[in-house]
């Protein structure tokens, strides 16, 4: 996904000095009979008009689902009360478009299977293969969900045969021309029309399985990549000549055009333009673009999508035009014409040069930083924010002339805000390639004190675009340390930054496991009154006893941090910096607020950091050996495997709960994002963990303190949940509940939500009730561990927290 400020609409307005020049190399440019709608398939990818048309038809197909779930009553009354009419009044039609259907879908599955013969594309029976496959499993499993009988939604043809037609005519949609596409959407919309009437299959069930057909068919195009057309040169040619230049020579241009493809030409007269095509993908990307940063950020400046590519295209030629009549260094607009089957040209005349991010540093002289930021006083005075002032849109000829090329993200009558968010953008830019004090020098001396002054708040990487914060990653400070240049430079105090975040990632995440931990105990939730009378029932003389459980696993991890370093630490001020990470560990996944509090106390303490994290990660490394150790203890005495410890008795949603888990940890493991996470997070302290464990382990007290003080955190916790089983009279023996503690805080540890939330409860319930407890008692007393344990130390972590700032300890 693009990062914000990442135009999706265009490219370069201009080539870069690898560009070569056309030549005779490049080939006649085929004007004379050329047609301009004529393409060639290049290759084959995923395409960002498959992302979008699948994101849609399956949320449609959701929300039908849902829809077709929550009226499923009155619906299948209205279903049947239409098929008993249509089946009363004439049997013999019936019959007869009962028959006419089953020859229509025949006979068009018959020609689409035919089909990769005629166009010689033995892939496609692949893709064929796949998506009709792939619509009959999940009409299936839509029959299962909504509790369909086999005479409606598992119908072969009555649903399966829809939902196979549409899968199968979006699968061939890019293969064949428009004439084919509007035949196969007459042939889809003629046998869904004689299903109504025959009727083979109840309306509701029909649509659902219809809207599902085509998810799958855009999910297969996804997943294997549809054909790439193109224009072809001569298209081009004829697209240039149609529009009142000459072209003689027209040739691909080797230039970073992301989201069109580009082009060069010299014309009869000489001269010589460059040409960028853009097609329905670069709509689709823009779309998907825009939902993206809509979800994620707020008060960015993006306006509602144009209507369609044509207006995108006809948008970024009004600002180019705009800006050069200003008097902007722009390259001159010659011509826009349709190119192609679904796609517009834009040509503007070349400009020799090279983007800032293909020069060396040196050659951003103070010269050219003056001449870029003189071109943004122009925009400013006339109110275009560019809202892309990368490097890669900022192009400097032979002579050093900066120019502003690739408009197709930018806003006229901008807001002040996008104005400021154009200085910061470009300050960033130009600061990775000249340094902050030749950028922040010659930015206020053209823009002046208040313009940069403006722009502080927007100093911050959702601000940026997604090159120059990759580019910013490098050094993590940069961003601090242009504020306060700027700061100083302005002479002003600096301001918060903009709140632009929306939504947060964790937050979604946080959600995302909420909701699922919601759906794998609302099983268990159904006796609402027997688990309110067992609440009313309660032995709240176990309550203290749970209380002292608790407390007992901070002392516990006291003492094996203790143990896990080479000097002595200070008691009290040690067991206050556990109780602190009850506050601190609420603020992260993983528990990673907890080791970094720990590693700063042991910093404070005197330590080096590489040896603090190593303790830290020794710590944690021997918590987690004795759990295992524990676990397999407690699990041979319980007499019991593991597994039969955590089943579920009577809630088999629980089974197909974790295996979603399980497939979002794998999933989550598979992005490049979250592995470059744990590298960097998790991985590196469990390795300096190693390199300590020998120096730990030539002393036998500390070796004491490092097991011991780890068993008794363990033991501490469960512990608390058997406590908390007995209070609300359950009668399950402690070695049991130890083995589903065990086991349930392994499989909660994967969870990416601070203490487990919502995984551990799920874990723990659903292991309570498979060793014999009731729901009734296992669901409270989870729930009040969870309290004793997660939520009641909140408070005195954080007066734990803030007597360590005082006092120094972090």
């Amino acid at each position: 996904m693009p990062g914000p400020g990442t135009p999706r609409t265009g490219g370069p307005s201009a080539p870069v000095a690898e560009a070569p020049p056309p030549g005779p190399a490049a080939g006649p440019p085929a004007v004379r009979g050329a047609d301009p709608s004529e393409e060639e398939v290049t290759g084959y990818e995923r395409s960002p008009s498959d992302v979008l048309r699948t994101a849609v038809l399956t949320t449609v197909t959701l929300l039908l689902g849902l829809v077709a779930a929550w009226s499923r009553e009155a619906a299948a009354a209205l279903d049947a009360d239409l098929v008993a009419r249509l089946t009363s009044a004439a049997p013999a039609l019936e019959r007869s478009l009962a028959g006419a259907v089953t020859v229509l879908v025949a006979v068009s599955l018959a020609a689409a299977a035919t089909a990769p013969l005629l166009l010689r594309r033995p892939r496609l029976f692949g893709y064929l293969l796949t998506g009709a496959a792939a619509a009959v499993l999940l009409t299936r499993a839509a029959a299962e969900a909504l509790g369909g009988e086999p005479g409606d939604l598992r119908g072969a043809l009555g649903v399966h045969g829809p939902a196979v037609t549409a899968a199968s005519f979006v699968v061939l949609a890019p293969f064949v021309s428009r004439r084919w596409r509007r035949a196969g959407a007459l042939v889809l919309a003629l046998t869904v029309l004689l299903q109504l009437l025959g009727p083979r299959a109840f309306p509701a069930t029909l649509a659902v399985s219809l809207v599902l057909g085509a998810a799958v068919g855009s999910a297969t195009l996804l997943a294997f990549g549809r054909p790439v057309a193109r224009p072809t040169r001569g298209a081009v040619a004829a697209a240039l000549a149609g529009s009142g230049l000459d072209p003689v020579e027209v040739a691909p241009a080797v230039v970073d055009a992301r989201g069109s493809v580009p082009w060069t030409a010299r014309l009869r007269d000489g001269d010589r333009v460059f040409a960028k095509v853009m097609g329905a993908e670069n709509r689709a990307a823009d779309l998907l673009f825009r939902a993206y940063r809509f979800l994620r950020l707020k008060d960015v400046g993006d306006e509602r999508p144009f209507s369609s590519l044509r207006r995108t295209v006809e948008h970024e030629a009004m600002v180019s035009l705009l800006v050069r009549d200003a008097g902007g260094r722009t390259p001159r607009l010659r011509t826009i014409a349709p190119v192609g089957r679904d796609s517009w040209l834009l040509s503007y005349d070349l400009v020799d040069g090279a983007t800032l991010d293909r020069v060396p540093d040196a050659a951003v002289t103070e010269r050219v930083l003056r001449g870029i930021w003189e071109q943004v006083a122009v925009l400013r005075r006339h109110g275009v924010a560019h809202r892309d002032l990368r490097r890669a849109n900022v192009l400097l000829d032979p002579s050093g002339t900066p120019w502003l090329i690739d408009w197709g993200f930018s806003e006229v009558a901008a807001d002040p805000a996008l104005l400021d968010a154009d200085v910061a953008q470009l300050l960033v830019a130009l600061t990775l390639q000249a340094g902050v004090g030749p950028a922040v020098d010659t930015a206020v001396a053209v823009l002046g004190p208040d313009a940069m002054a403006a722009a502080l708040p927007r100093l911050q990487p959702d601000s940026l675009s997604g090159a120059t914060r990759d580019a910013l990653r490098r050094d993590r400070h940069l961003a601090a340390r242009l504020r306060a240049a700027v700061s100083e430079r302005c002479g002003v105090p600096e301001p918060p930054l903009a709140d632009l975040e929306r939504v947060r990632p964790r937050t979604l995440l946080v959600v995302g496991v909420l909701a699922l931990a919601t759906y794998l105990l609302v099983p268990q939730l159904g006796d609402v009154a027997g688990m309110a009378e067992r609440v009313r029932d309660a032995d709240w003389a176990w309550v203290p006893p749970v209380l002292v459980a608790s407390l007992l696993t901070y002392v516990g991890a006291a003492a094996s941090l203790a143990g896990a370093v080479a000097v002595r630490l200070r008691p009290v001020p040690t067991f206050v910096a556990q109780l602190a990470s009850s506050f601190a560990g609420r603020l992260v996944p993983a528990g990673l607020g907890g080791m970094a509090l720990n590693v700063r106390y042991l910093q404070r303490c005197g330590l080096d950091v590489a040896v603090a994290t190593s303790g830290v990660g020794l710590s944690y490394a021997a918590g987690t050996v004795v759990h295992v150790v524990l676990l397999l203890v407690f699990g041979i005495w319980a007499g019991r495997s593991l597994p039969d410890l955590a089943r579920p008795v009577e809630s088999p949603a629980l089974v197909w709960g974790a295996l979603a888990v399980l497939a979002v940890t794998l999933a989550a493991a598979a992005v490049p994002a979250v592995r470059r996470f744990a590298a960097a997070r998790l991985v590196p302290p469990l390795r300096r963990s190693a390199h300590g464990l020998a120096g730990a382990l030539r002393s036998p007290g500390r070796v004491v303190l490092l097991l011991g003080g780890s068993a008794l955190t363990t033991l501490g916790y469960l512990s608390c949940l058997y406590l908390s089983t007995r209070a609300l009279g359950g009668d399950v023996g402690p070695v049991a509940v130890g083995a589903v503690y065990l086991l349930g805080a392994a499989v909660a540890a994967a969870a990416p939500t601070p203490g487990g939330l919502g995984a551990l409860e799920a874990a723990l319930i659903a292991g309570l009730v498979g060793v014999g407890m009731d729901h009734t008692v296992a669901v409270p007393a989870v729930f009040l561990y969870r309290i004793a344990t997660f939520w009641l130390p909140v408070l005195p972590g954080w007066a734990a927290f803030a007597w360590l700032r005082r006092e120094h300890y972090v």
